[in-house]
């Protein structure tokens, strides 16, 4: 926040223009050079201006206005700033080392481009840049509260739809041209449409519902990156939910996550009074604005539709829906271009958000043991799982709502932690004190599979006891090897037994058969002689 001469403004945008109207009104530019869409937008709301976007009204005045203007400051450097873009008539330049009443400008980044209109051809996505009149330049934008202009110099409001000012005093989405024509220009753009009537939750105009309804089909035109930015700045406002809802409504989802759908009016048992849907719409509200935290809240029981069942007393059940959704969630996820990072965490935090509820609604019932094992088993993902697993345990019916449960557990996870040195918010790794070496050391055996299960052996122990001395571990090493080798053995001496194969008359030997198809008579003789032997 910067204070200056009584007046307060939250970034330093709106000196950088009063820095390019000192520079403007006694140059050829001046009643040339437009702020446009967004920033107009905010200021009538009396919101901050986070990007400056500025059109020129002369051919290639985008690319002219930016040379001309760093070169005027002192900022041009060829190749770099600015930056241009000459089919699109676009350049992008920096106010670097600029400073105005004090005020450093460097970090002040701008685009600016000539009037336009677009021309699509086909189904591509990148349209020929012709220039236009600044009018032609309105019609052709994505909603008319984005198609408003302000003089540069004078700082009038041009609203050449004659829709702007009236949707946005009225709180209304449309679009500047038949919606029919604007979506068909660019289909991405239905999704603008619900990210902006999420945004302000506003209302979207009869005309532009249908039309979206009518050319949803179109957004499979649309790569799956600029998707997920859409629907990323979707979840990302205080409706998410709303977001959601227009996304099934309209059909959209049906396109990039269309097991959304599947979600709607599944319903659930008594500890829930919503069905699948609208439990998950209320999650996702309720979760703190951070993407991968609102992502899982989304996904968090896609799987439930997979395993529904309803056993005979007419009690509706779910088991292992956090398994199935965990892998749900890497395939829409992937499917929309996450990056492996974002998949990674947001599974995780769906694979593991059933864990706690056991713990009860004051998180009495769960053993400084289970939550060490939860600690490590969700590791760097549990600032993002703890407020989505909160904002699910406030969604439930009223009876099997648990609104104390993460704060009492939070605040012990936080005391594990620091108890076995760990200086993070409540992330742990266990510290064994053996390593592999130490196991060949003692039993003089070589590296295999058996080291991971006596490693494991000795983290369980560790869970139970963080101190967990090296002599112990050892004497524990010792003695789960003893009961390994003996199982190892004993399963080894099984595969080398023999069954009948009906087929040939002749004896094969176990590991063998378990080799043919699942319905091989020979395999099912295998089998059932193991299941015998246990």
């Amino acid at each position: 926040m910067i204070r200056l001469y009584g007046l307060i403004y939250e970034n330093v945008e709106p000196y950088a223009l009063d820095f390019l109207r000192k520079l403007i009104e006694n140059s050829p530019y001046k009643g040339k050079v437009f702020l446009a869409g967004g920033a107009v937008r905010d200021e009538i709301l009396r919101k901050p201006i986070k990007d400056i976007d500025l059109v020129v009204s002369d051919p290639n005045g985008g690319i002219e206005f930016a040379i001309w203007l760093t070169k005027k400051i002192g900022a041009y450097v060829d190749g770099s700033n600015p930056v241009v873009f000459p089919r699109f008539g676009t350049a992008k330049f920096n106010l670097r080392g600029a400073k105005f009443n004090g005020v450093d400008l460097s970090s002040v980044d701008i685009e600016s481009v000539m009037t336009r209109g677009e021309i699509y051809k086909g189904i591509s996505r990148k349209p020929d840049v012709v220039y236009a009149s600044l009018a032609e330049d309105a019609l052709r934008r994505d909603l008319t509260i984005n198609s408003l202009y302000k003089d540069i110099v004078t700082g009038e409001i041009l609203d050449l739809t004659g829709k702007g000012l009236k949707d946005i005093n009225n709180h209304v989405i449309r679009t500047p041209l038949d919606p029919d024509v604007t979506f068909s220009d660019d289909p991405l753009r239905m999704l603008r449409v619900i990210r902006f009537a999420t945004r302000y939750n506003w209302k979207i105009s009869k005309k532009v519902v249908e039309s979206i309804s009518k050319n949803h089909s179109k957004l499979k035109n649309i790569s799956a990156e600029r998707i997920q930015d859409e629907f990323n700045k979707i979840l990302m406002t205080d409706h998410p939910d709303l977001g959601v809802k227009l996304l099934v409504l309209t059909g959209l989802s049906e396109h990039f996550i269309p097991e959304l759908e599947r979600l709607v009016g599944v319903k659930q048992n008594v500890h829930h009074d919503q069905d699948v849907f609208n439990h998950i719409l209320s999650v996702v509200k309720k979760t703190p604005l951070v993407l991968k935290s609102r992502l899982a809240a989304l996904f968090h029981d896609i799987g439930k539709p997979n395993v529904k069942n309803t056993d005979e007393n007419g009690r509706v059940t779910f088991h292992g829906h956090e398994d199935v959704g965990s892998d749900m969630t890497k395939k829409i996820m992937n499917r929309l271009k996450y990056s492996s990072d974002d998949i990674d965490s947001v599974s995780n935090v769906v694979k593991n958000h059933m864990r706690l509820k056991g713990a009860g609604p004051e998180g009495k019932n769960a053993s400084d043991k289970a939550l060490r094992r939860f600690m490590v088993d969700i590791g760097s993902d549990l600032d993002i799982a703890l407020p989505m697993i909160h904002a699910d345990n406030i969604s439930h019916s009223p009876t099997s709502n648990m609104p104390n449960q993460i704060d009492v557990l939070q605040r012990r996870m936080k005391e594990l932690a620091a108890a076995s040195g760990e200086q993070t918010s409540g992330a742990l790794k266990p510290k064994l004190p053996i390593s592999g070496n130490d196991i060949i050391k003692t039993l003089g055996i070589k590296p295999g599979p058996i080291f991971k299960k006596l490693l494991a052996a000795v983290e369980d122990a560790w869970m139970d006891t963080p101190g967990l001395t090296k002599d112990s571990a050892l004497d524990l090493v010792r003695k789960e090897y003893e009961k390994l080798s003996g199982s190892i053995s004993s399963d080894t001496d099984m595969m080398y037994q023999k069954v009948r194969n009906p087929e040939t008359g002749n004896d094969i030997l176990i590991k063998t058969a378990l080799k043919y198809d699942d319905d091989h008579p020979a395999k099912i003789s295998a089998l059932q002689r193991i299941k015998s032997s246990k």
